[in-house]
């Protein structure tokens, strides 16, 4: 019986070809692209699944309130961890760490720039770290010991042992090579390349024995069982209690790291919210939806060819076949052709899979032997045969032997309602989506596009490494004379990411109580020429800061916060016992949020050995050129260093990942949806041009058009559509307009996009069952009719 059941429907699958290919590719596409999804998801829900102890693992976090506003940070006091361990029953391990920095390790000539931290060497144990090489129990003994990680060993040592081996970072201080550890994977928070001893770090550095100074993490694994609200308690006001009181704007807590990923954001309250969770909900979603338009598809498709097949039904019931067999076979053959759509599904899997890769940034594995890949091909293949080919089998089995012999046409009833019904949620869906997309898009422009306060465009970044600090102002007077800088200025951190902030500074006419938060970056005098800050008040650091060692450039918001009018320039602000001199004020510029806007912060003098160097290049100038010249600066007064360099413009369009990942993906599945959209309405104009045959061809005989035929063919259709649109529109504004709230400056959603939307849709239908119009349109009115 199942022989015959697969024979068959190979059978009908070589007689109808195209209606075969139609109807496998479009839920191959559909299985394809919710598989993808779906592997997207797991990864997110599997992030740090590498970590044994994931569910005891907890980051600290900070929750700080300024002006009303609470906001939450991952930074803690350099003493935190090694008191709350000894201190807060519960707590198995306490580990400093330090934020994720570049190095450049030396072995002979090979030199390469590789990100880490310095940690607790009890971070082996918390993130069940494998080692390759070395023990984990010594690694972290000695204070210039280093574990790097597999990768950067191969980098450095190809395929020989690493194991004891001294290397140099930047080029001057060696460190033993005490252990190698396995690459941690992509979907892991972590991905340090070396390891060096926390105490390493603390040395010489007095911040970090300061109770008010947050500066750097601190990740925590309880013990088995432990009650981590008691921890909370007790970890709430720790660092109050520590400081007998003058500390007081920090609270801390614990935060699993099972929410890292899917949660880890917090309202202006300091209340937690939905972070990735919100994007897995979505694509899920939108993968079920994707998939129920494909198995639309393939019922419609299947239902539209009914009628070729009356006559064969008929014939069945003549010489005995049950209306059982005739269900099992046509359901038989239903999943034969889902098995072959799941098998052409599993080829695009793997076809597309890099390229999507590439587009989300993850390293997605196809493992069909996977017991929960199995699963979900078996029962997505079943589910769609048995759904997908129900209708056209109780429907086909349900026709009258005599009537269908005789060619009697079979009323379609609530079949017809219940195919354009479902055309209709394919288009609906399609269209929600093309607006959203469309949305989306346009808030990333409008954001990118907004005016920053700064031109970033032909400015790039550099490091400063090694010796650089030194030789600065020869460098600048070097590169200036190249002839395509046109400015060099050097900061503590990025100006897009200032990360130093506090909220000890004060003014005349401050209220005593405001706790207001104040962001603060060092600076020389030539960053503010560099980024092309417009001056709103006052002036410049002077050159070499001659005069400024106690003066500061603010920006208007925080001037604003001094003076309605912000004109404050030779006001004095306090910093303790400390005076500073406001020596001008800029316009307000974006940075950390590109979406909300500018905090109040500060330039002060650069004091450090380290930071940022910003090179803005001339107008007109060749940039390949003009990097070669400033690489041959750079490295003729810094030697043994590469030049690593960031565009400023590159490192800003960074900071819309995660929406230009939501557009790219909604783009894709959008594109999908319309193209599975595109293979039901051919299905269904297939379906309606057959069953309006006689109709047409009589028309034709009394002298209709080809081209009014097509028109009365379309009109059907662009209802249905319209029908669709009509729907989309609301759904698509309230989904956009919620999601747009999220954001200080968004695009005010215009009518045109709904007009554009409709029209598209409208014109991809058209385009769509024309060619089902033309073809019955121009068929011979005589045959049909005999053959009627």
């Amino acid at each position: 019986m199942i022989k015959n059941f697969i024979k068959t429907a190979l059978r009908n699958l070589w007689k109808t070809k195209g209606y075969s290919f139609l109807n496998i590719f479009g839920l191959a596409v559909g299985i394809a692209a919710a598989s993808l999804i779906f592997l997207w998801v797991e990864n997110q829900l599997s992030f740090n699944d590498n970590f044994a102890n994931k569910k005891d693992i907890y980051i600290v976090k900070s929750k700080q309130t300024y002006d009303g506003a609470t906001y939450v940070f991952e930074s803690t006091p350099g003493p935190f961890a090694q008191s709350i361990a000894k201190e807060i029953p519960g707590i198995k391990h306490a580990v400093r760490i330090s934020w994720n920095s570049p190095m450049l390790f030396s072995v002979g000539d090979n030199n390469i720039f590789q990100n880490g931290v310095y940690a607790d060497g009890s971070i082996a144990d918390v993130l069940s770290l494998a080692f390759l090489e070395g023990d984990r129990k010594t690694a972290f003994d000695q204070v210039n010991n280093i574990v790097l990680s597999e990768t950067a060993a191969k980098k450095l040592f190809g395929n020989r042992p690493a194991l004891g081996k001294t290397v140099k970072t930047n080029n001057s201080e060696p460190f033993i090579i005490a252990g190698v550890i396995k690459d941690l994977p992509k979907n892991s928070s972590y991905d340090f390349q070396w390891l060096i001893p926390f105490k390493k770090f603390e040395a010489g550095q007095d911040f970090l024995k300061n109770w008010g100074n947050n500066s750097v993490q601190t990740l925590v694994q309880v013990e088995d069982n432990a009650n981590v609200d008691q921890i909370n308690k007790q970890m709430m006001d720790f660092v109050k209690h520590k400081t007998n009181g003058e500390v007081t704007f920090s609270q801390n807590f614990l935060y699993p790291m099972e929410r890292w990923i899917t949660y880890n954001q917090f309202d202006n309250s300091g209340i937690e919210k939905e972070g990735g969770i919100k994007n897995i909900r979505l694509f899920t979603f939108i993968a079920w939806v994707v998939l129920l338009i494909a198995c639309i598809n393939f019922m419609n498709l299947a239902t539209a060819r009914s009628e070729k097949r009356a006559k064969e039904v008929g014939m069945r019931k003549v010489v005995g076949a049950s209306r059982k067999s005739l269900i099992m076979q046509f359901l038989g053959e239903s999943l034969v052709l889902a098995i072959i759509s799941s098998l052409v599904a599993i080829l695009l899997i793997y076809i597309f899979i890099r390229p999507f890769n590439t587009m989300i940034g993850q390293d997605l594995q196809v493992n069909l032997l996977a017991p929960s890949h199995l699963l979900f091909l078996t029962t997505i293949t079943l589910a769609c045969g048995l759904f997908a080919g129900s209708y056209p089998a109780f429907f086909l089995s349900a026709f009258k032997p005599l009537s269908t012999i005789k060619g009697t046409k079979q009323k379609a009833g609530s079949g017809s309602l219940v195919r354009k019904g479902l055309v209709i949620l394919q288009y609906t869906a399609s269209v929600v989506l093309i607006i959203c997309t469309i949305i989306i898009y346009q808030q990333i422009q409008h954001n990118k596009n907004r005016d920053l306060g700064f031109d970033k465009s032909q400015v790039l970044t550099t490091a400063l490494q090694g010796d650089m600090a030194k030789h600065l102002p020869l460098i600048k007077n070097q590169l200036l004379a190249t002839g395509v800088v046109q400015e060099v200025g050097v900061s503590d951190m990025s100006i897009l990411n200032i990360n130093s902030n506090t909220s000890g500074f004060s003014w005349d006419g401050k209220d005593p109580n405001a706790s207001i938060l104040i962001g603060m970056l060092r600076s020389d005098e030539g960053l503010i020429p560099a980024l092309d800050l417009k001056l709103f008040d006052g002036r410049n650091f002077h050159q070499n800061f001659v005069g400024d060692s106690t003066s500061v450039v603010i920006n208007e918001a925080f001037a604003k916060l001094i003076k309605k009018d912000g004109l404050v320039a030779g006001n004095i602000i306090s910093y303790g016992e400390e005076k500073f001199t406001i020596a001008g004020v800029v316009k307000n510029f974006v940075y950390n949020n590109v979406y909300a806007d500018p905090e109040p912060m500060l330039f002060l003098p650069m004091n450090r050995d380290n930071g940022i160097m910003t090179i803005k290049t001339k107008a007109g100038v060749d940039l390949p050129d003009a990097i070669q010249q400033i690489e041959k600066v750079i490295v003729k007064n810094n030697p043994g260093f590469p030049f690593d360099y960031k565009f400023l413009d590159d490192s800003f369009n960074n900071k819309f990942k995660a929406e230009l990942f939501v557009q790219q993906l909604s783009s894709v599945f959008a594109l999908m949806s319309i193209i599975i959209s595109c293979l039901g309405l051919f299905g269904l104009a297939a379906f309606a041009t057959e069953q309006r045959a006689k109709e047409i061809s009589i028309r034709k005989v009394l002298g209709a058009s080809v081209s009014g035929l097509i028109q009365m063919l379309n009109r059907e259709f662009v209802i249905l559509v319209a029908i669709s649109c009509i729907i989309a529109f609301p759904i698509a504004w309230m989904i956009m307009s919620k999601w747009l709230t999220n954001y200080a400056h968004h695009i005010d959603i215009s009518w045109t996009i709904f007009i554009i939307s409709g029209l598209t849709a409208i014109i991809i239908a058209l385009l769509t069952i024309s060619s089902q119009a033309f073809k019955a349109a121009i068929a011979n009115p005589t045959k049909t009719l005999r053959d009627q």
